[in-house]
Formats: C-alpha cells, structure tokens, sequence
C-alpha cells in the first residue's frame, strides 16, 4: 500500500483518485530514499512505475517546506529525451499534483519560443523540459536554474544516444550543487555510468 510511505495526505488522496494500490519493485527502492533526500541512481524500464516513484516524492518536497503560493522559483527540473515522454510526464506531475497549489511547466522544441517564456516568467514549481529546447532558453535568458532543489533525468541512456551529452551538462552545470539529483536510465553503464558519477 502506499500508505506505508510518508507522504502527504494530498497525494495519498491523488493516488487512491488513479486507482493505484501495490507499488512496483522500483517505486518500493526509490521513494523511501528519495523522501529522504538522497541523490539516487535507479535502472528502471519504460512501464516500470518509475514516474511515479520520482514525482511523489518530489512533489512530498515542495509540499512539506511549507511552499507560499507565490511561486518565486523553478524547484524541480525534470529532463527527459523526447517531447512525448515530456508530455506524458507532465500529465503523470498533473494528476499527482491535483490536489495541491503546485503548478508545472512543459519547455520542448516545436513549440512557441516565446510562448513558453510568458509561462516561465510565471515561474512553475516543476519544469519539465527536453535538453535542446532548455538550452536555447538558458542562452536567452528566459530561463533561471540557480534555485532548483531537484534534479530529475529520466531515460538518462536515451539522450545520451540522442547526443544530448554536451547540452545536459550544460543544464547541471546552471544548477546548484545542493541539489537532490535523481537519474533514472535503462543502463547505467559506459557514459550514463560516467554522467551520473
């Protein structure tokens, strides 16, 4: 049961609302060390339940520090690969997140450049994005990463088939050190293994 993790009552409620009752392997390693606040290396397959068990205890994050409804600064930046896992994940973050005040961002290319930097000065909690498009945002100026507290990579080894390498180090590079840093991949051999050293 879920309840057996230390989450809040909101998102216990988000999760009964999807109908989820056992947790899989990889959300029974994850979530209780990521609530804890540990960096985390996790080797999990597409269908693994592995969304849910980084945005739970993201989410269980922003809402245990007492989070103001101003939202002054981008908290969470998820990663992924490609614009569909982008929008999937931000449909996962939404229906976790429906009973809370936190609000999320999706940045992919293909889309409005500038409609996405009226939706970042609003400023989301939790920015989900793909590597090109956020770089292009970061070069610009639309884009502040010096206040995120978690660091989400998901599909690590497939962006970094896709060449990604030099742009997400880019992207780690424009956060802070302190952050939690979860980076979950298929592999964790060769250069995922070296990337998330």
């Amino acid at each position: 049961m879920f309840s057996q993790f230390a989450l809040h009552e909101r998102l216990l409620k988000a999760v009964a609302e999807q109908n989820f009752t056992e947790p899989t392997p990889v959300q029974l390693a994850a979530i209780p060390p990521a609530l804890e606040g540990r960096d985390l290396r996790v080797t999990a397959q597409t269908g693994s339940g592995k969304t849910a068990a980084f945005v739970l205890p993201m989410l269980n994050r922003l809402l245990g520090d007492g989070a103001s409804h101003a939202r002054v600064r981008i908290r969470v930046l998820i990663l992924l690969p490609t614009r569909e896992l982008a929008q999937q994940t931000l449909r996962e973050v939404e229906r976790f997140s429906q009973f809370t005040f936190l609000k999320s961002g999706l940045i992919t290319g293909g889309e409005d450049f500038k409609v996405q930097g009226a939706m970042l000065r609003k400023v989301p909690d939790v920015l989900i994005g793909t590597p090109g498009r956020l770089i292009e945002h970061l070069n610009a100026g639309t884009l502040d990463l010096k206040e995120v507290e978690v660091l989400i990579l998901d599909e690590a080894d497939r962006m970094l088939d896709m060449g990604f390498v030099g742009d997400i180090e880019a992207i780690v590079a424009r956060t802070p050190a302190t952050r939690q840093t979860l980076l979950f991949s298929a592999t964790l051999d060769g250069v995922v293994g070296r990337l998330a050293q």
